[in-house]
């Protein structure tokens, strides 16, 4: 907040961060009122003047104005700057936020769309701070006149209007009582006026107090009538027929609900989405059916009872709940069909079925009645309870999804984000514990996985517990593994099955071999698929890990989302619920036993690593096979079509692939552990993500010692070494460098001893030492060329003379640079070494713009950005866009330069280099002064 504020609503209000700042003359303050009220649009001078003398400004206004000016600028102190002349007039220039009838009017606006998408709560609140804003009458110590008393008038209104929605809003949120009183002042106060009468006649009869009502009516139509003269207008009359309505020879309407959690949080946007679909038919259409789905433990009831408390209103004609039972006790249609006659208030029906479906639907035909049917298992348990059509509406509840319930409007619950969910343990423990917690707090909501029902179990343990730190707890239960028993535990006094574990353990119990149609066991395909690492994974490696093809694979992961115990996370790919997952691996352990979940992780790193190598042969097509490329497993066919498609799955996949490296050394798997990070390395660096390396490759490095294979433990060293150095850590870089040449000695391997030091005077340069590592790779180049001529070394060569060019141009020797180029070039092209010709192409350029010869340091940079786009180096496209804006400007096309700085900087915004894209905006930012300049 800036600390400055003006107000007109009350006294006139000026303050700073010092305090107020009294405005001592009068007509200082009627000037300032003025300008207030029609900011930001300037006042000419003429208007200004009737404004201040009210109409009647005397001789030499215009010199005096501007004396008075002058003057309340000098009152402002630090805010005097804030008037401004312009060639129309005069204007005070705000912030936004700093003008109280601003701030008013942002916050109506808001409390009418949340009262029109049903969130009530929250309207009342917005209508309550928007009239907080009132500090008094408004305008009180301004001259009075005939502009002043017009706007006195308008916002007087304003106010009266906003007192009325609020009313309104808090009649319909069941809180009449409370409202009554302030309802018959405001009678009182304006006894003309229909809409406050209305109000509380509505209110009177909600508070079951009819015969007030209907009393109340009477009296203020004979106010109009005789001190008026005229009879009740349509609101009036339209709140007096309903009460009216009321006593006809139907049954009270039954108000059924159970009561609503007092903590409940979020969900905001579906509430007001489903109240939306439940409300726009009209009569005649069919009759609205939301099913709600989700896990167990999700809050499906709980969102569904908070829907019909909002919805009250809505459906005068009753609400009523219905429990069918679940998976554990499903109740009979005919059953359920009885029970909800009978709250309706028919009390005799007909045994046979459809005829009592049928008296239900005549019951209901003409009724705005609303169906909370809570937890079903299938639709035909449902049908027969759906009305005919509207004005009745239907909500279900239920963990499985209903694709066979014609015209449903489905609605997937799933866990809160981790704001929600913190202000639901908030709301449970108290905000001033919260407060002192923050950062427990929130992992103890993300150890809850965002699940309503293990929220509350540690919200609960909690609120008992007062002296018990909300760190403690967290200790307790989030350990990824055993946070379902460690939240279990919580419940010391709950019968087994626990709240939490009781309904997701129904659901694994529900699922039935052959149920999606093939012949799969459910059951052992959700241990099973449990225990695939990665935040989602992909319909081809749910087929690896069962051991099937895609068809039935396809068959068993949509059951498992139709029951809520697999989510759908986009096209083809899937997640569990963290709680969920343990609950599958718990299940897994005592049912597959090790043998089994270890072949089943087999089976899955042993695709990782297929796919992974036949993508990165993709990536780079010319780099020589090499020895440890036999532990790959040999598939079919070619498993993409083409570059484009290798990385969209290298994409997709990736953090299954991280996490199959330590899948698999934990199987004892060390060969494929020790190979996949090998194939991983070149397309998490094209990718600018090598960080995310660092762990698999320490896992790779012991399971390559554990072969007994040193050349794969020097490899693994050297790429360890290779992250390092990208994240910074240079002095570890050279370090493991150094840590791989035994092994390389080990294995007689003279070139990759050789490739060890290249690396490491390469890492020399990056950490700021040019002309170090210059000496370093010269002689380097020089030991590689002693040695006999292999594909190796041969990629070796690009590698060292793409770096000594950097390294001499580095350190002050451009000329001797530019002579490295044509044999670096040439030795690029000669292996196909796409990124490192791209690279080279691209330092060419720059090096030739550096030296005054941008149009031919143009043509290289476009070379490199062909390149680095068709292997999909996303950040060497970035480096060369910005190179190229560079030399756009050096040649005056400033145009051209911002457009090539705007790709770039939209690239690495992509990546999350938000370094990178601020000084790209800079550099845009100083293109777009010169061209207004």
């Amino acid at each position: 907040m800036s600390g400055i504020r003006f107000g007109i609503l009350g006294p006139l209000l000026v303050e700073d961060p010092t305090g107020p700042r009294p405005i001592a003359a009068a007509r200082q303050r009627a000037l300032l009122a003025a300008l207030l009220l029609t900011a930001p649009r300037p006042v000419a001078a003429a208007d200004l003047a009737d404004q201040v003398w009210n109409l009647e400004p005397p001789a030499g206004a215009a010199g005096t104005l501007h004396s008075y000016l002058s003057r309340l600028r000098t009152a402002l102190g630090p805010l005097g700057d804030r008037v401004r002349t312009h060639s129309s007039g005069y204007t005070v220039e705000l912030a936004p936020g700093e003008l109280d009838i601003d701030v008013y009017r942002a916050l109506r606006e808001t409390a009418r769309a949340a009262a029109a998408r049903g969130d009530l709560d929250g309207a009342a609140s917005a209508y309550s701070e928007a009239l907080a804003m009132w500090r008094g009458a408004p305008l009180a110590d301004v001259p009075g006149g005939p502009w002043r008393d017009d706007a006195v008038r308008y916002w007087d209104e304003q106010e009266l209007a906003t007192r009325e929605e609020l009313f309104e809003v808090e009649v319909r949120l069941g809180r009449a009582a409370a409202v009554i009183p302030r309802l018959r002042v405001l009678v009182a106060e304006n006894p003309f006026r229909e809409r406050p009468a209305a109000l509380l006649l509505q209110a009177l009869a909600a508070d079951g107090r009819r015969a007030e009502a209907l009393t109340e009516y009477q009296r203020v139509r004979r106010v109009l009538v005789e001190e008026a003269g005229i009879e009740p207008g349509e609101q009036l009359r339209a709140a007096f027929q309903e009460i009216l309505r009321e006593d006809d020879d139907r049954p009270a309407a039954p108000h059924l609900l159970p009561p609503g959690v007092a903590d409940f949080t979020g969900r905001e946007e579906q509430l007001a989405a489903v109240a939306e679909v439940l409300t726009a038919a009209e009569p005649g259409d069919p009759a609205p059916v939301v099913v709600v789905t989700g896990p167990g433990g999700v809050g499906k009831t709980s969102f569904a009872v908070r829907l019909g408390q909002r919805l009250r209103p809505e459906f005068p004609d009753g609400q009523v709940f219905v429990r069918l039972g679940g998976l554990r006790a499903p109740r009979r249609p005919g059953e359920l069909v009885a029970e909800v006659l009978r709250a309706l208030g028919v009390t005799e029906f007909p045994a046979d079925a459809d005829k009592r479906s049928a008296l239900l639907r005549g019951t209901l035909a003409d009724r705005r009645v609303l169906l909370i049917l809570d937890d079903a298992t299938d639709p035909a348990q449902i049908r027969r309870l759906l009305p005919a059509g509207a004005p009745a509406a239907v909500v279900v509840t239920t963990r499985r999804h209903l694709p066979g319930l014609a015209g449903q409007v489905p609605v997937e619950l799933g866990s809160l984000p981790t704001e929600q969910a913190v202000a639901l343990l908030a709301r449970i423990i108290g905000t001033e514990r919260a407060a002192a917690e923050p950062e427990a707090l929130a992992r103890l909501a993300r150890a809850c996985g965002g699940l309503p029902i293990a929220l509350r179990i540690c919200g609960a343990r909690l609120a008992q517990r007062r002296n018990r730190s909300v760190a403690s707890l967290v200790t307790r239960v989030e350990t990824v593994g055993r946070r379902l028993a460690g939240i279990d535990a919580l419940e010391d006094e709950a019968p087994e099955p626990s709240a939490l574990r009781g309904p997701l353990e129904e659901s694994y119990r529900a699922l039935n071999y052959g149920a999606a149609g093939r012949d799969v066991d459910l059951a052992r395909a959700f241990r099973l698929l449990s225990l695939i690492g990665g935040e989602r994974f992909s319909l081809p490696a749910a087929a690896a890990v069962l051991g099937v093809d895609e068809f039935d694979a396809d068959s068993a992961v949509e059951h498992l989302v139709e029951v809520s115990l697999l989510e759908a996370a986009g096209p083809d790919r899937f997640a569990f619920h963290p709680l969920i997952q343990e609950l599958a691996r718990e299940h897994a352990r005592n049912n597959d036993g090790a043998d089994a979940g270890a072949a089943a992780v087999g089976r899955w790193t042993a695709w990782c690593l297929a796919m992974a190598a036949a993508a990165d042969r993709l990536f780079t097509p010319n780099r020589p096979k090499l020895a440890w490329e036999a532990w790959i497993p040999e598939g079919g066919p070619a498993p993409f079509e083409g570059l484009p498609e290798a990385g969209d799955w290298f994409d997709r996949e990736s953090a299954g692939l991280l996490e199959a490296v330590v899948a698999a050394a934990g199987a004892g798997d060390h060969a494929t552990a020790a190979a996949l990070p090998l194939v991983l390395l070149h397309g998490f660096r094209i990718r600018g993500r090598v960080e995310e390396l660092e762990e698999p490759l320490r896992v790779a490095v012991a399971s390559a010692v554990a072969l007994g294979e040193p050349e794969v433990a020097g490899v693994q060293l050297n790429n360890l070494a290779i992250v390092y150095g990208a994240l910074g850590r240079f002095e570890e870089a050279i370090a493991t460098f150094a840590e791989a040449v035994p092994h390389y000695e080990r294995a007689g391997l003279a070139e990759r001893v050789a490739q060890a030091n290249i690396n490491a005077a390469i890492t020399v340069a990056q950490s700021g030492q040019p002309a170090r590592a210059a000496e370093r790779l010269g002689a380097s180049l020089a030991e590689i060329e002693t040695l006999p001529e292999t594909p190796l070394l041969a990629s070796m060569r690009v590698s060292v003379l793409l770096a000594l060019a950097e390294a001499l141009r580095d350190s002050g020797k451009p000329q001797e640079a530019l002579l490295v180029y044509p044999r670096l070039l040439a030795e690029a092209e000669a292996v196909g070494d796409t990124p490192r010709l791209a690279i080279a192409w691209g330092n060419l350029g720059k090096l030739h713009v550096k030296d005054g010869r941008p149009e031919e340091g143009i043509g290289s940079v476009e070379k490199a950005l062909e390149l680095h786009r068709s292997i999909g180096n996303h950040d060497g496209e970035g480096y060369t866009l910005w190179a190229l804006g560079e030399a756009r400007v050096a040649l005056g096309q400033y145009d051209d330069a911002r457009r090539a700085y705007a790709q770039a900087r939209e690239i690495f915004l992509r990546l999350g280099r938000q370094g990178f894209a601020a000084d790209l905006a800079r550099e845009i930012a100083e293109l777009d002064e010169q061209a207004a300049g």
